[in-house]
């Protein structure tokens, strides 16, 4: 890592349970903040919450916007970044297909090769996937998010983003697999990238796909720890990948999901929980 005081931590969907759990990490830790969300006021709050003692600039709007990572690449002031903790995301009650893709998956390769020449040495990318994304972890899908990540038109990627319930674990499995493809560009600048897959997790945004029909449960009800996961849960994990006890893991997927995944391929594969 750089010098302290020459680099800075970002936080994407900071506002967020996930994006905001691990803000709170890395402030604990004494590192400088940039703090990215859609929603500015609840930003604000976050400079007064408990052991937040630390620097905190904020760029606030969405991430979608052509000029996004620019703004965040302003707010750098010169700095490199230490950790990149990209946790902003929608779930599929919250946009249709297009969005849902354009969010998860498009602005997160703007972003990420927006920042990798402001990398700092030994810096680390975090990028929040899902548990989905594995779930569809199948030859016939990675061949059609393969091409996405190419720039190609996909039948089966045309087909999975009429509906949002089908993009959201295409987005998530192309986040996963782009990590996967950054590993080295990242590794010629001294950094590494990673996905993260959390499963469920008690948040908002959580508890909003909860309510939107019984597939929630029925995950959790397979899941091998038997409950939801934490937001201080998934960010232990992201303060243990920025730091150097895991300095050689790089260009994979961190699947943090309570056994989730285990439990759906020992019930027979998810169309056993229709």
């Amino acid at each position: 890592m750089d010098d302290v005081g020459s680099t800075v931590a970002i936080v994407t969907g900071a506002a967020g349970g996930m994006g905001r759990a691990i803000a709170l990490a890395f402030a604990r830790e004494g590192r400088s903040l940039i703090l990215c969300d859609l929603h500015r006021e609840a930003l604000e709050a976050f400079r007064h919450a408990e052991g937040t003692n630390v620097p905190i600039e904020l760029v606030s709007g969405d991430i979608t916007v052509a000029d996004y990572p620019a703004r965040i690449i302003a707010a750098l002031n010169g700095r490199k970044v230490d950790a990149l903790a990209h946790a902003a995301g929608v779930s599929p009650s919250m946009a249709d297909g297009k969005r849902v893709f354009e969010i998860n998956f498009s602005a997160t390769k703007r972003l990420v090769e927006g920042l990798l020449p402001h990398m700092a040495s030994a810096g680390v990318a975090i990028l929040i996937a899902s548990n989905s994304g594995q779930i569809i972890a199948r030859p016939f899908f990675d061949r059609a998010v393969k091409k996405l990540l190419r720039g190609k038109g996909s039948l089966v990627g045309a087909l999975m983003l009429r509906n949002p319930r089908t993009a959201y674990p295409l987005s998530k499995r192309a986040v996963q697999l782009y990590a996967q493809s950054m590993a080295p560009a990242f590794g010629v600048a001294g950094a590494r990238i990673v996905s993260r897959s959390p499963g469920i997790i008690d948040t908002e945004m959580g508890r909003l796909e909860y309510k939107a029909g019984p597939e929630m449960q029925r995950m959790i009800d397979v899941t091998a720890l038997g409950r939801s996961g934490q937001s201080e849960e998934i960010a232990s994990v992201a303060t243990f990948l920025v730091s150097s006890a895991a300095s050689f893991i790089s260009g994979t997927d961190i699947l943090v999901d309570g056994g989730c995944v285990a439990g759906i391929e020992a019930a027979g594969g998810v169309m056993k929980l229709r």
